[in-house]
C-alpha cells in the first residue's frame, strides 16, 4: 500500500479545483461542466476518506496536506478535463494497487 500513497495525493490535488468550484457562485453552468464537477467532487471526497481509512490520523493528515500542496502548486494551470483525467488515473492506480 505504501508505494501507492502518492497516487492518492495526486487524486486529491488534481480534483480540488473543480470540487471547490461548487462554492463559487457564477453564471449558469452547462451540463457537461456540472458532470465534471460532480465526478471531481466524488473523487476528492473518496480520496480524503481513503487517506484516513487505513492509516493513522497523522498519516491521513499528511496525505491530505500533500494533496492540497499539489492543488496549490497546480492552481488552474490545467483545464478541468485534464485535471479530472489525471485525478481519475491516480485514484484508479491507488485502488488497483490496494485491491491486488
Amino acid at each position: 500500500m505504501g508505494p501507492f500513497l502518492p497516487f492518492l495525493c495526486i487524486a486529491i490535488g488534481f480534483s480540488w479545483a473543480d470540487c471547490s468550484s461548487i462554492f463559487v457562485s457564477g453564471p449558469e453552468k452547462s451540463r457537461i461542466r456540472l458532470a465534471l464537477v460532480t465526478v471531481s467532487t466524488s473523487i476528492f471526497l473518496c480520496a480524503i476518506g481513503l487517506s484516513f481509512a487505513d492509516h493513522s490520523l497523522l498519516a491521513g493528515a499528511v496525505l491530505v496536506a500533500c494533496g492540497m500542496t499539489i492543488a496549490l502548486a497546480l492552481g488552474r494551470n490545467l483545464s478541468s478535463f485534464w485535471s479530472l483525467l489525471i485525478s481519475v488515473g491516480g485514484f484508479a492506480i491507488y485502488l488497483h494497487g490496494v485491491i491486488d
